[in-house]
């Protein structure tokens, strides 16, 4: 019979593991785990982990991008949004499941983009990102979606999820049909960020009916809305790696968009045992 171990003793041999490499710096045990969260959900897009005799982290893509993992600064709520490092798009933990209330202001997991990360992963403009698509069906429409690191793949099979939902349930049409996505190379409004959607991995359902929240009086209370939108839905979407704009201060809930680093760190904070992209290979001293 095999031996389960406690959750606590898993979790304490699961970060010895990530932190245990040739450099003589270490990574603290959270730069371990979300760097082997974020080489998990994008595979091969790291081509090494520079650490220096302070113990931080610089992250080396494949196309040479480095990317800081804490750049040491202490930001306000609009530099979080406008310059995040890595581990600031993972300080807010997103929620899977069922709205239960109202977030705090502010509390928006998945607005704090590395838009340098975004470019490398996707494409660096927009016929670089239109080349890395392919047309995938979505419940009797067609868009294109980013082909590279699993995106459009993951986007296929939220769409047989869906497809299943409406087949059970007609009413569900309302909360999904029309939607919109493909190649949309624009910033997000009143900011000078890309949209996720200029990388064409998001997509909007039924935008008419989904609310955003510039378009409703400040302070609005979103909660019986955020509520009545179907959890099915939203769970399959958080099943296949995508997060919800719907969960956010500021809401979008027409919005979902790919980021499968969120969900599988939200997986791991509720106990789920998940393998993990070994990182000790990719660590070295800095130069």
């Amino acid at each position: 019979m095999p031996l389960l171990l406690p959750r606590s003793v898993f979790l304490c041999a699961l970060l010895l593991s990530l932190t245990t490499a040739a450099p003589a710096q270490s990574l603290s045990p959270t730069a371990a785990r979300d760097l082997a969260v974020l080489a998990t959900a994008y595979p091969g897009a790291m081509a090494a982990i520079e650490v220096d005799a302070a113990s931080r982290a610089t992250v080396v893509l494949v196309d040479g991008t480095r990317l800081p993992y804490d750049d040491g600064r202490r930001k306000s709520p609009e530099e979080l949004l406008d310059a995040p490092d890595l581990e600031d798009t993972l300080a807010e933990p997103y929620p899977l499941g069922p709205v239960t209330a109202e977030p705090a202001p502010g509390f928006s997991p998945g607005r704090r983009r590395v838009e340098p990360l975004l470019l490398a992963l996707y494409g660096r403009d927009k016929a670089a990102v239109t080349a890395n698509c392919r047309a995938v069906p979505f419940l009797g429409q067609s868009m294109a979606f980013n082909t590279r690191y699993g995106a459009a793949d993951a986007f296929v099979r939220v769409e047989k999820r869906l497809a299943r939902l409406l087949a059970a349930d007609r009413s569900l049409s309302r909360f999904l049909l029309p939607a919109s996505g493909g190649v949309v190379w624009r910033v997000i409004a009143g900011t000078d960020r890309l949209s996720v959607h200029a990388f064409a991995a998001a997509v909007d359902v039924s935008p008419k009916g989904n609310p955003y929240w510039r378009d409703l009086p400040p302070g609005t209370n979103m909660l019986t809305r955020r509520q009545g939108f179907p959890v099915a839905v939203v769970e399959a979407f958080e099943a296949e790696g995508f997060i919800w704009g719907g969960k956010w201060s500021e809401f979008d809930l027409m919005h979902f968009e790919y980021r499968p680093e969120l969900t599988l760190l939200a997986r791991l904070a509720r106990g789920e045992r998940l393998p993990l992209a070994e990182i000790s290979g990719l660590l070295r001293p800095s130069r």
